[in-house]
C-alpha cells in the first residue's frame, strides 16, 4: 500500500489505516515535504484489506442530519484570553472530564512537534488551547479512544475534519459515549517547515524557547500574531504578514496536497460538532463582540444537541440561521484552498534557501520601508481604538458582499 505521487494530492495522513493494521505493517513516514504518509512491509502484510477499508478518501460517508448553528463565547474571559477563538473547546471539555472521561487533542511535546495527546484534568487543557498551525502527528491515538470507550468511558475527540472522518472510520459504529469536534480548516501545514521555522527562530535569538503562541490576541481578536517565549522571558511578536510560518500558510505554500482537494470539507457532517472563527460578528450579533474572542459552533445531530444544552450553561450563545451562515461564512468549510502557483519551487528551495532567505525570494515586500512603518503604526491604532474600529467596518462590508452573493 506504498503510496505513489499519483495519489498524494488525496491522502490525507490521518493514520487510520495504521491504527487499522493487525499486523502493524504499516507505518507513517515523512516525504521530502514533510508530510507523513503510509509505507508497508509487505513481508507482514496479510492482504486483510482492512487499512482500505477505513480510508476516509476511499470510503466517503455522509450524513443527512441537519446542524443547528450557533456563535458562542465562553464566559470565563481569561480562558477566552488564552483561546484561539471563543473557548468553545474548553467549555466542552469540561463536560466530558466532569463526567469522568478525557480529551484527546493537539498539542505540543518536549521539541514543540505537534502531537496528538489526551488529558483527564482540566489542569492539563491549556496544552490544546490554540491553534497548531501544523499537520498533527495521530500516533495510535485512534486505538487509545477505542480503549477508552471498551471501558465505558466519555471521549471527545478533537482534530480536522480528516483526522475526525479517519477516527469514525476506524472504530466502525457510533459510540454513545463518543463525541467528536473537527475544525473549520483551511489546511495543514508542513512538519517539516515548522522545524525549520523553529531553528531559525533559536538562531535568531541566540535563545531556547519556552513557549509558542499561534494567533495570540496582541491586537484583539481578528488580529492574527505570532508570539515566541524565549527561556529568559523576552518575546517575539509578530503579525501574519510578517511572520515566516504564519505567511507562508496564509499564501498558501507549505499545506499538505490534499487539502487543495479536500474529501471531508462540507456542511454536513458525521462529527458532533463542528467549531471555528466566525468574522462576521460584528454584524451578526454586535452585543457578542467584544474583541476577545468568538467561536462558530455546529452541532451536527441530536446526540450532540442533548450534550451542547449541558455545555451552554458556561457560555454566552446567540442561534444563527444556518442557510444564511452557510452562505456567508461557509466558503472555508465547504471549499478547498488553491494552491500558490510557486508552491512547489518553494519546496524545491526548501533544504537550500534559510527561512530568510526564503522570506526574502518569495515576500521581499516584507522587508520594505513603507511596511516596516505600518506595523510601527499598528500598536498605536490598536491602543487608540482605531484598529478594532477598522476591521468592525471591514468584516461589515465583508459580510454584506457574502451576503449579495
Amino acid at each position: 500500500m506504498d503510496i505513489s505521487e499519483l495519489v498524494k494530492k488525496d491522502c490525507c495522513g490521518c493514520s487510520a489505516c495504521m491504527n487499522s493494521c493487525p499486523k502493524d505493517c504499516i507505518k507513517m513516514k515523512p516525504d521530502k515535504e514533510g508530510f507523513s504518509y503510509p509505507v508497508t512491509d509487505a513481508a507482514k502484510c496479510i492482504d486483510c484489506g482492512r487499512c482500505t477499508k477505513v480510508c476516509p478518501v476511499l470510503n466517503k460517508n455522509k450524513t443527512d442530519d441537519r446542524p443547528k448553528a450557533y456563535l458562542v463565547r465562553h464566559r470565563n474571559d481569561d480562558l477566552r484570553k488564552t483561546s484561539t477563538s471563543g473557548g468553545f473547546f474548553a467549555a466542552a471539555a469540561e463536560f466530558v472530564l466532569k463526567e469522568g472521561g478525557c480529551v484527546f487533542g493537539v498539542g505540543f511535546d518536549e521539541n514543540f512537534r505537534v502531537r496528538h495527546s489526551f488529558i483527564e484534568s482540566m489542569e492539563d487543557i491549556k496544552q490544546f488551547n490554540r491553534s497548531k498551525y501544523v499537520q498533527s502527528d495521530v500516533g495510535f491515538s485512534y486505538r487509545k479512544v477505542k480503549e477508552f470507550l471498551a471501558g465505558g468511558r466519555k471521549v471527545l475527540f478533537t482534530g480536522t475534519p480528516c483526522q475526525v472522518e479517519g477516527l469514525l472510520n476506524y472504530l466502525g459504529r457510533d459510540y454513545d459515549d463518543l463525541y467528536t469536534m473537527d475544525i473549520i480548516c483551511k489546511g495543514v501545514p508542513s512538519p517539516k517547515f515548522w522545524r525549520k521555522y523553529l531553528h531559525w527562530q533559536k538562531k535568531r535569538s541566540g535563545k531556547e524557547i519556552r513557549e509558542v503562541r499561534f494567533r495570540e490576541k496582541t491586537y484583539g481578536y481578528g488580529s492574527t500574531t505570532m508570539r515566541v517565549v524565549f527561556d529568559d522571558g523576552s518575546e517575539y511578536d509578530e503579525p501574519y504578514d510578517v511572520d515566516p510560518m504564519l505567511q507562508f500558510y496564509s499564501k498558501e505554500m507549505i499545506s499538505r496536497p490534499s487539502c487543495y482537494n479536500c474529501h471531508c470539507k462540507g456542511k454536513f457532517r458525521r462529527s458532533s460538532f463542528t467549531a471555528g472563527d466566525y468574522w462576521y460578528v460584528s454584524g451578526a450579533a454586535p452585543r457578542m463582540d467584544d474583541g476577545i474572542g468568538v467561536s462558530q459552533v455546529l452541532v451536527n445531530n441530536a446526540k450532540a444537541a442533548e450534550a451542547f444544552e449541558k455545555i451552554r450553561k458556561n457560555l454566552d450563545v446567540e442561534e444563527l440561521d444556518f442557510d444564511n451562515d452557510s452562505a456567508i461564512n461557509g466558503g472555508m468549510m465547504v471549499a478547498s484552498a488553491k494552491p500558490s502557483p510557486r508552491r512547489d519551487e518553494m519546496f524545491a528551495d526548501i533544504d537550500e534557501l534559510s527561512v530568510h532567505g526564503l522570506q526574502k525570494k518569495y515576500f521581499p515586500s516584507t522587508f520594505k520601508l513603507k511596511n516596516r512603518i505600518k506595523r510601527q503604526i499598528r500598536p498605536i491604532m490598536y491602543n487608540t481604538g482605531i484598529l478594532k474600529l477598522y476591521k468592525k467596518w471591514a468584516r461589515k462590508k465583508q459580510s454584506e458582499k457574502a451576503a449579495k452573493g
